[in-house]
């Protein structure tokens, strides 16, 4: 399914849920875990080694640094076929409402390594098998401190990757203006919807990608009328723009000057 951090988030905020059992698991190289169907909802937090885990077909290769969503009605199959024991935290629970969002859905996060996170898990652990039961106040105080770490950990993540996937777009923008792009090409390119794709440009550089491509086609095109004589129309078309007219517009509202305009002002203050 479709990931959107900040929607999973308000889920969590908006619909009620009860809290299932927080358990350790450890389980030898080689061991298989003999199918079963879900009846709780749950998050998967790996503690060391690798799991090949199955939901209903649905294969994931968990290690520690991701999380995995499970929801009830699944058929779970696993198997540790890495060299060490593998072990994790898994923290289960019932909603409350009719939602059939990400609570009744599975799917992974990275969240990257933080120990302040296991240890709240571990708190979990313990508390829930303790023979004194604590206050329910007291364990949904941990779980939510849980999910805000989480959450907070695959938020980092993003922003990071985000980062880098808006430099490569920059790069590849820069590198191929001339060419006819749209949006829902670009965010393609980099699995993204098109929206995403715009917000997360946008928060990075202050303008949108179809912004950037026109600003990066101008300013070639200044550059160009500046060093060539060749005429306006032949450097509209050869910055991606087939219509002098609607060029020259552009250029306008762009700079402030025609294309004519520039390269007069520019042959008066050779630099």
């Amino acid at each position: 399914m479709s990931i959107h951090l900040n929607e999973i988030m308000e889920e969590y905020a908006r619909v009620p849920f009860s809290l299932g059992p927080a358990r350790y698991y450890r389980t030898e190289p080689g061991h298989n875990v003999e199918g079963y169907c879900t009846y709780f909802s749950a998050f998967l937090f790996p503690l060391r080694g690798k799991l090949n885990l199955s939901l209903s077909g649905n294969s994931y290769e968990i290690q520690p640094g991701t999380v995995i969503h499970d929801c009830p009605g699944k058929w779970l199959t696993a198997r540790n076929e890495g060299d060490i024991p593998f072990e994790l935290f898994a923290l289960y629970y019932q909603y409350d409402g009719t939602s059939s969002g990400y609570m009744h859905g599975h799917y992974e996060l990275e969240i990257g390594a933080n120990p302040r996170l296991f240890s709240i898990l571990r708190q979990l652990a313990e508390l829930w098998d303790a023979p004194d039961a604590p206050v329910t106040l007291q364990m949904k105080t941990l779980v939510y401190s849980a999910l805000s770490e989480m959450f907070a950990g695959a938020q980092s993540i993003r922003q990071t990757d985000a980062h880098g996937v808006v430099e490569n777009a920059k790069t590849y923008i820069e590198q191929h203006c001339a060419e006819p792009h749209t949006l829902c090409e670009l965010s393609a390119r980099y699995g993204m919807r098109g929206k995403y794709f715009s917000d997360v440009f946008k928060k990075h550089t202050g303008i949108s990608p179809i912004d950037y491509l026109i600003a990066c086609r101008l300013e070639q095109a200044r550059k160009l009328l500046e060093s060539t004589e060749c005429s306006v129309k032949e450097i509209g078309k050869s910055v991606g723009y087939k219509d002098a007219l609607y060029f020259s517009r552009q250029f306008k509202r762009h700079f402030g000057d025609s294309p004519s305009g520039c390269r007069q002002q520019a042959a008066l203050d050779p630099r």
